[in-house]
C-alpha cells in the first residue's frame, strides 16, 4: 500500500521505504510550483515515487524513466522511480560518453540528470493545466523544456546552469534524423537521437529565458488554449527568432506551418510523452 505525504500543491504517494526520496522530490517540485504560479494558478500535481512492483500497477513502461499523465478534469500526476535501475544508468552512460568524445564533458552524476527529467515531466503537467498542450510532439516537448528551465532560472540558478550543461553535452550527439517531421513520425527513435532533440530544445529555451525571461510564455498564455490551426502564427508572434531556430532541423517555419495537414501531426493520446522516448 502506498504511503501519503500531504502537500497543497504537490501531494505525494510513495512505495514503502521511499519516504525520504518522496519528500526530497516533493520539495523540489514545490519550488518549481512557487516559481511558476505567479504566471497563472497551477492545480495540484500528484507525485508518485514507486518501486518496481508498484510501478507495474500504473504503466507498462520500463521501470526508471520519469513520466506524467495529465488531463484537465481528471487530474495531474508525475511518476518517478524510487531508484534508478542500473540498466538505465548504463544506457545513459554509454550515450553521454559518446557525446563527451565529441568534445563535451559530463557535468555531474546521472541521477541528477534524471531528476531534472522529473522537473521536465512536471512542466508537461503544468502546460496541460494552462492550455498550452499543442498536440504537436515537438512543440509540447519544447514548451516543457522552457517551463522547467524558467522555474529553475527563478528558483535554483545553480541547477539551471547544470541543466544547461547537460543540454550542451546532448547537443554534441549526431542524430541519424534531425527533421522535426521525423521527430513526429518516429517517436521510438534511438536514445541518442531523443537526447539530441531534447538538448537542442533546451538550449533554445535557455536562450529565450536569458534574453526575455518569461515573455514567451506570457504571450502564449494570452492565446491559450493553443490550437493547431494557428500554432505557427502564435509561436512566431511570441518569439520571432524561432525562424532561425528551425534551420537547425533542415526545415523552415513555413514548412512546419503546413505540416498539421499531414499524418505527421496526428493527435497524441492524452497521457504522457515519455512513452515515446522509450
Amino acid at each position: 500500500m502506498l504511503k501519503r505525504l500531504p502537500h497543497p500543491h504537490v501531494p505525494a504517494e510513495h512505495s514503502p521505504g521511499g519516504r525520504l526520496r518522496a519528500l526530497e522530490l516533493q520539495r523540489f517540485l514545490a519550488r518549481l510550483h512557487d516559481a511558476l504560479a505567479p504566471l497563472r494558478p497551477i492545480p495540484p500535481v500528484t507525485l508518485y515515487v514507486l518501486d518496481e512492483h508498484d510501478w507495474r500497477r500504473f504503466t507498462r513502461l520500463p521501470y526508471g524513466y520519469p513520466f506524467q499523465r495529465s488531463q484537465p478534469g481528471a487530474g495531474y500526476a508525475v511518476f518517478a522511480p524510487l531508484r534508478y535501475p542500473d540498466r538505465l544508468l548504463e544506457r545513459l552512460t554509454h550515450v553521454f560518453a559518446e557525446a563527451a568524445r565529441r568534445g563535451g564533458s559530463v557535468p555531474g552524476p546521472l541521477p541528477v540528470f534524471l531528476d531534472l527529467m522529473i522537473a521536465h515531466e512536471y512542466a508537461h503537467a503544468v502546460a496541460v493545466a494552462w492550455g498550452l498542450r499543442a498536440r504537436v510532439r515537438w512543440v509540447d516537448e519544447f514548451l516543457a523544456n522552457y517551463l522547467y528551465l524558467l522555474a529553475l532560472h527563478r528558483s535554483d540558478p545553480e541547477l539551471y546552469t547544470q541543466a544547461r550543461a547537460w543540454a550542451e553535452l546532448a547537443s554534441r550527439l549526431e542524430p541519424g534524423r534531425r527533421s522535426l517531421g521525423g521527430f513526429e513520425r518516429y517517436p521510438r527513435r534511438p536514445l541518442a537521437e531523443q537526447l539530441w532533440f531534447q538538448g537542442i530544445f533546451t538550449l533554445e529555451a535557455a536562450r529565450m529565458i536569458e534574453e526575455g525571461e518569461d515573455r514567451f510564455v506570457r504571450r502564449l498564455l494570452e492565446d491559450a488554449p493553443l490550437r493547431r490551426r494557428d500554432l505557427h502564427k502564435k509561436l512566431l508572434e511570441a518569439e520571432p527568432k524561432l525562424k532561425e531556430f528551425f534551420r537547425i532541423f533542415g526545415t523552415t517555419m513555413d514548412q512546419e506551418a503546413s505540416a498539421p495537414t499531414s499524418p505527421t501531426y496526428e493527435v497524441q493520446p492524452e497521457t504522457t510523452r515519455t512513452e515515446d522516448r522509450q
